[in-house]
């Protein structure tokens, strides 16, 4: 069996599931110049731990892709798992090693389900909440870094379902690649945003900005997803219920 290492990203302590196998890590991520949580800190060996107000769990990634060695890669969050269904706050369901390894063996790399933005595109979606220039800038960091990923930045701005939550599981070898690709386009965009004027919400826009191209690079490259439900501890019938209230909405 491969080598699995699910690294579980969390800023404060929280009741750890039961059900949770030795292949999931927990990360305290932020962790320079806080209190140790007791778990894997983010500011150990390489790390940008001091980012995470504007980089939020993408600190986590950077340090799992600078600091560790496991065969196979995942990020979740401390809320949020990978599941067989999505009302599992128990973690029933939570995906296990053996399943991973299965699931490897057919794609390349675990998603969750994507997100149905109703008559927003994935470019409309962000400009309602956040600062739309900060794609625009974006999309000068891959013409000048990565020029043949424009097609697909483009693309997926104008998809109406995307992926979420910087969350995944995938080979080492292909994280080693996002994340240098990742933090090559962030780190552009970083030294061309001025963000001194944002409040703390907007303060974390290179983890939103995360999260779309998590999509970018797996269509460019055309990579065999397999979409998982991903499982709040925190969700329930009536948040489901409101959920699909708000998309219905969306789509009128």
């Amino acid at each position: 069996m491969s080598d699995i290492k699910i690294y579980v990203a969390a800023h404060k302590r929280f009741e750890v599931s039961k059900r949770l196998t030795p292949a999931y890590q927990l990360l305290q991520v932020g962790s320079e110049g806080r209190e140790p949580l007791g778990f894997l800190r983010d500011n150990e060996g390489d790390h940008i731990s001091e980012k995470n107000a504007s980089y939020c769990e993408l600190t986590g990634l950077y340090w799992i892709w600078k600091n560790t060695t496991s065969d196979v890669v995942g990020l979740c969050h401390y809320r949020r798992y990978f599941s067989s269904r999505l009302l599992d706050r128990e973690l029933h369901q939570l995906l296990t090693e053996p399943q991973i390894e299965r699931i490897m063996k057919k794609y390349d790399v675990i998603l969750p389900r994507r997100v149905d933005l109703g008559r927003q595109t994935v470019r409309t979606h962000y400009a309602a909440a956040h600062y739309e220039k900060d794609l625009d800038t974006t999309r000068r960091a891959i013409a000048a870094l990565y020029p043949d990923y424009l097609p697909a930045f483009d693309d997926v701005m104008g998809m109406h379902r995307t992926y979420q939550c910087n969350m995944f599981i995938m080979p080492r070898e292909l994280m080693n690649a996002y994340c240098k690709w990742l933090f090559d386009v962030l780190s552009y965009v970083e030294e061309n945003t001025d963000i001194s004027e944002y409040d703390a919400v907007q303060r974390r826009v290179f983890g939103y900005l995360g999260e779309r191209l998590l999509h970018v690079w797996v269509h460019h490259r055309q990579l065999r997803v397999c979409e998982k439900w991903f499982a709040s501890t925190e969700m329930t019938v009536k948040k489901i219920a409101q959920t699909l209230l708000d998309r219905v909405k969306k789509k009128k």
